[in-house]
């Protein structure tokens, strides 16, 4: 059994093959951001491999992708962490390639930058599961709200390419309805760290 799985969802039937890591296709039609939040949450819920990351349906896994995950593996454990997080390559049509990398993990530095953590982000599993369960549904972005919220167990940086981020033009991240959840998300994150130190 694998220790990994992908969390892939879909508009059309998921056939991605990635030895080593399960694949957990979710096909379903999502229409806004809060449909994709709900869909995420919902699969995460599914998972029962010790860990897992969500894997957008037009990105990739660069080749080395076990030997990624590996390191990440062993980096959260040896921390006592339930996240970490790698670089990625942002591609877009007609540009350069872009590597992009973080930050040693700071929980409040990720609460003013939650795009920080975006892609390739290994959680372990349980602990993603209970914080999933206390976070609202709605229009939100899942991707800030959990691994800030999960964050706050700690995480580590893998100072490797984990992950391809096939930009399309006409994708959610482009949609203003996805900054619309960004922000009402921005929001909830300020609110939580409020009540934190009020």
């Amino acid at each position: 059994m694998s220790l990994f799985t992908a969390i892939v969802l879909s508009a059309k039937p998921v056939t991605l093959v990635l030895p080593g890591v399960q694949v957990l296709g979710c096909t379903q039609v999502l229409r806004s951001a809060a449909d994709l939040h709900s869909a995420r949450l919902d699969a995460l819920a599914k998972v029962q491999t010790p860990y897992c990351f969500y894997l957008d349906d037009d990105d990739e896994l660069p080749d080395d992708y076990l030997s990624v995950l590996a390191e990440c593996e062993a980096k959260m454990r040896s921390r006592g962490v339930p996240m970490a997080y790698t670089e990625e390559i942002l591609r877009e049509p007609g540009k350069s390639d872009v590597r992009r990398s973080w930050y040693e993990y700071d929980n409040d530095r990720h609460a003013v930058g939650p795009m920080a953590l975006h892609h390739l982000v290994v959680m372990e599993t349980v602990p993603a599961q209970e914080v999933a369960r206390g976070l609202p549904r709605g229009n939100f972005w899942t991707e800030h709200m959990l691994y800030w919220a999960l964050g706050r167990q700690g995480g580590v940086g893998i100072w490797r390419v984990g992950y391809i981020w096939n930009r399309n033009p006409k994708g959610f991240s482009r949609d203003p309805r996805t900054l619309t959840a960004q922000v009402l998300t921005g929001r909830w994150i300020a609110q939580q760290r409020g009540a934190e130190h009020g």
